[in-house]
């Protein structure tokens, strides 16, 4: 690799200079903070005799030593950017990141809501259709995105069941349950619309976009008062949780899910 070309200024001149470069291109305030604590530590970890000796054999030993550390992916993915910002602005490098591994991001834990959280949350939306909305996809179990794409065709209300087709070519539809208690507001819902026609259609006709429902939910979730960072996806892991916990054999719950491709379950009835 070649030599980096840099400045024979003081960490501290440098760093002043970065940061101008990074406002100049408009960088957030936080990110320029961020930016600047990673070079720093960059700086004073290898403590090079001049600036002008930097390489990028250097910073790649760098960063090497950093994707197998206890540090987040979060982090590691902020030090590169900085040290690619570095190269590329400052010193007219494009950082190699060729053959570079960063660490697999780590999923956050599930959200989990207890039934009378969720209650509280579908109590409180102002619209009644969002009402609905939050609880079949609690009791239902189900993705937003099949939340809004439920058509009347898909209910079976007398055996408390619903088909939930597949999204894409590579998966299947699969058959849930819903709450008892939702029969007569989903009749209502329901009304006389055809077979064919969304269970919760926008104002324009077509289907509500997830946006749409994730923004109705958390005004929900604030005038609730529950005090979790819950989204409408925390509604189908509670689901799973809750029936877990009450007994349901796990491979059921996959199926209900659609987690998993598994023979037919006979739910109930």
């Amino acid at each position: 690799m070649s030599q980096v070309i840099s400045h024979p200024l003081p960490i501290s001149n440098l760093l002043t200079r970065v940061r101008a470069e990074l406002d100049a291109e408009n960088y957030s305030p936080q990110t320029i903070k961020a930016y600047l604590g990673q070079l720093n530590i960059f700086m004073r970890q290898i403590q090079p005799g001049e600036l002008h000796s930097i390489t990028q054999e250097d910073i790649r030993t760098y960063l090497d030593q950093l994707a197998v550390s206890d540090l987040s992916r979060s982090t590691i993915d902020q030090a590169v950017n900085a040290l690619s910002f570095f190269c590329k602005f400052l010193l007219n490098q494009s950082l190699d990141l060729d053959g570079f591994h960063r660490p697999p991001k780590k999923k956050p834990a599930p959200v989990l809501l207890t039934l009378d959280e969720v209650k509280r949350i579908a109590i409180s939306a102002e619209n009644p259709k969002h009402r609905l909305m939050i609880e079949l996809g609690y009791t239902a179990g189900l993705r937003v995105s099949e939340v809004v794409n439920v058509r009347v065709k898909h209910l079976d209300i007398a055996n408390l069941k619903l088909f939930v087709p597949a999204q894409d070519v590579k998966s299947e539809g699969r058959t849930t349950i819903f709450s008892g208690s939702l029969k007569d507001a989903l009749a209502r819902q329901i009304g006389n619309k055809d077979p064919e026609s969304l269970l919760f259609p926008s104002e324009r006709g077509g289907p509500l976009t997830t946006r749409a429902v994730a923004k109705f939910f958390k005004s929900a979730l604030a005038i609730s008062g529950v005090q979790k960072l819950a989204t409408p996806h925390s509604l189908r892991h509670s689901f799973g949780a809750f029936m877990v916990k009450a007994g349901t054999d796990p491979s059921v719950v996959q199926n209900l899910l659609g987690l998993r491709r598994a023979k037919p379950v006979k739910l109930m009835g």
